[in-house]
């Protein structure tokens, strides 16, 4: 009985609340309508600037007006500030817009002012303003700025410079660079790249690594490269000492079908059973050759399948295969040992290839389930 007594206080006291803001704004609409206010003034019980900027908003005609006595009422109210700067803008007076944008810069150093007056001054064409109140949004934006941006990037089309006028953070530099990417602007994307590599961050080592895949399907060797801190002619990650990420120059692996494959630190690992199709590619990494000679050492480890295994490397490039190595063969006795050896081959054209390591079914052999593993894998030139 209590309970529901107290209930109902609540829901009367809510509904006398909601009743007194519902008459203070109609007699603040009353005032506006018969010009009291301009005899003699707002009445203090409706003296919060918010009853004016619902009154905005319920008449546009009076908007402006409204807006003016909310500013009025409370000169630290931000979001008065920029509905009344928006709304002088709409109504051609510009002076009073800018006026209204930098008090609202004034009062509230956070974002939204900031940006705003960023688009402001970026429609009046006034750089110099633009990239101030750009500078200040920059440095407090706590979402995507993508769109700060592309109005900065329409004001300078060179975005190491955009970046430097902007601030230069890690932050800005992330964003331009997927701006970049997504924009296919691979020189700037390059630049801005190098920048961010420079700064050794474990949180960019993914959109690095991105960077260097669309510039390798690009055509932009040298580009990717300086990326990836490669030279040309080495293999990336070839003691396997971190796990191969499948992006940029850095190791693809491939289970085989109805195998397996696995890495820990200093080895790759890969099972081969009896349904594993007759060819297959197990590991891949792309390098960047010159016309010549080059040698490929490295270090194996056959369990089990045939004597002549099927596994071998292959240098391919478009597509072709330009070079292919020998099979690898089990060898008795040493099967549980490691073993160290060299594949030389010569490339003419230069360009990106592909170093594989495939599975290929000798011809005359059947399947035997095993196990193969790689370490200590380097290229160099004879």
């Amino acid at each position: 009985m209590i309970g529901a007594r107290l209930f109902a206080a609540i829901s009367l006291a809510a509904f006398v609340f909601a009743a007194a803001g519902t008459l203070r704004l109609a007699i603040a609409e009353s005032l506006w309508r018969t010009g009291s206010l301009a005899a003699g003034g707002w009445p203090m019980s409706v003296g919060n600037s918010s009853y004016y900027e619902e009154l905005a908003v319920r008449e546009p005609a009076l908007e402006v007006s409204a807006l003016g006595r909310a500013v009025a009422a409370n000169p630290r109210d931000s979001a008065a500030w920029i509905a009344l700067g928006l709304a002088a803008e709409r109504a051609g007076d510009t002076d009073r817009a800018r006026y209204c944008l930098l008090q609202a810069e004034k009062v509230d150093r956070q974002y939204l002012p900031a940006w705003t007056a960023a688009n402001f001054f970026f429609r009046q064409a006034n750089d110099t303003e633009f990239w101030r109140a750009a500078r200040q949004a920059a440095a407090m934006f706590y979402d995507d700025p993508a769109p700060l941006i592309d109005l900065a990037d329409h004001r300078e089309l060179k975005a190491v410079a955009a970046l430097e006028r902007l601030g230069d953070t890690p932050r800005l530099e992330r964003g331009y660079l997927h701006f970049l990417i997504a924009e296919g602007r691979w020189q700037e994307a390059q630049e801005v790249g190098g920048r961010l590599a420079l700064r050794r961050g474990a949180q960019d080592r993914e959109l690095l690594l991105a960077l260097t895949d669309r510039l390798i399907v690009a055509g932009r060797a040298e580009a990717a490269l300086a990326i990836a801190r490669a030279r040309a002619g080495a293999v990336t990650n070839g003691d396997f000492r971190i796990e191969p990420s499948g992006h940029g120059f850095d190791w693809r692996m491939t289970a085989p079908p109805g195998g397996a494959a696995h890495w820990e630190s200093g080895r790759v690992r890969f099972w081969l059973a009896r349904s594993t199709p007759d060819a297959c590619a197990l590991l891949d990494q792309w390098v960047v050759l010159d016309p010549g000679g080059y040698r490929l050492r490295f270090e194996y480890r056959i369990d089990g399948l045939a004597e002549e295994t099927g596994l071998h490397w292959t240098a391919v490039r478009h597509g072709i295969e330009e070079a292919s190595g020998p099979v690898l063969t089990r060898a008795a006795g040493l099967a549980a040992g490691d073993r160290k050896t060299d594949w030389s081959f010569g490339v003419k054209k230069p360009g990106f290839y592909q170093l594989r390591l495939v599975y290929s079914r000798v011809p005359g052999t059947t399947h035997i389930e095993g196990r193969a593993e790689f370490a200590s894998v380097e290229l160099k030139n004879l």
